[in-house]
């Protein structure tokens, strides 16, 4: 067995050992916040240790198929609940924690193999492109997250209004940060900055819903609505993210 083949088979052990660390921390979710922070901190970190094995296997950055996608995102909705971490509201944070567990678990089902990098992903602008996206997924999940227990909550309300609205902001200027170097990895890929392509339409829409997200405030009788909205987009980002990549013929779907 070659060098690549073992590290691939180690990330994969490393893999199932996270999946029942995580499983874990559904119990410790509602303990002290230090006890429940530095556990799930060693369990990311681990989870990242697995991820590079894989890079190291292959000699690239390790986001080549369906598997280690899925298992990206959940890491990056894993580092945002750390950040996260001193939130008061077990709903929320188990909410934010469930669905990454959720794509973790979801990855289980994919290949775990060896993959490489076809020639179109060899470029930085694909580096710096894929785990900003997932990351301003986490933020995006992190408002339906705050939109949920916000439904729970009978007194004050302020701290979830602000969860949200830090997910609609700072999700969107991460995101248009990750168009930009999706634009320029289109240009280097396909020769074009813009395709009528499944995924990049849709995620056109939603940088324009969350968008205008951003203008609720503005608008008295919508404002109200921000919750609701925050869980729609929570739909939205699942159909750009998993339905474009997954299920519908695009040229950013994963092997």
């Amino acid at each position: 067995m070659d060098t690549a083949q073992s590290l691939v088979n180690l990330s994969v052990i490393l893999y199932w050992s996270c999946i029942g660390a995580y499983s874990v921390y559904w119990g410790l979710g509602f303990t002290r916040w230090k006890i429940r922070f530095f556990f799930l901190l060693g369990v990311v970190l681990v989870h990242l240790g697995a991820t590079t094995l894989r890079g190291i296997a292959i000699g690239y950055f390790p986001l080549t198929n369906k598997f280690e996608s899925f298992s990206a995102f959940a890491a990056a909705t894993f580092i945002l609940l750390l950040i996260y971490s001193k939130t008061e509201s077990r709903i929320y944070r188990l909410t934010l924690f469930g669905v990454g567990y959720g794509f973790f678990w979801g990855a289980a089902i994919f290949p775990k193999g060896l993959s490489y990098a076809p020639p179109l992903m060899l470029t930085i602008w694909y580096v710096l492109h894929v785990p900003l996206s997932f990351f301003c997924y986490a933020l995006w999940v992190s408002a339906m997250a705050a939109a949920v227990a916000r439904c729970f909550v009978s007194g004050e309300k302020r701290p979830y209004d602000q969860l949200i609205d830090d997910g609609f902001q700072y999700g969107l200027i991460v995101f248009s940060v990750s168009m930009i170097f999706g634009g320029l990895w289109g240009y280097v890929a396909w020769g074009s900055y813009f395709l009528w392509d499944a995924k990049v339409v849709w995620s056109v829409i939603i940088w324009f819903f969350y968008a205008t997200c951003l203008h609720l405030d503005y608008w008295p009788a919508a404002k109200r609505f921000k919750p609701l909205v925050a869980m729609l987009g929570f739909v939205i980002l699942i159909m750009t993210y998993v339905g474009t990549s997954f299920f519908i013929g695009s040229s950013h779907s994963f092997r």
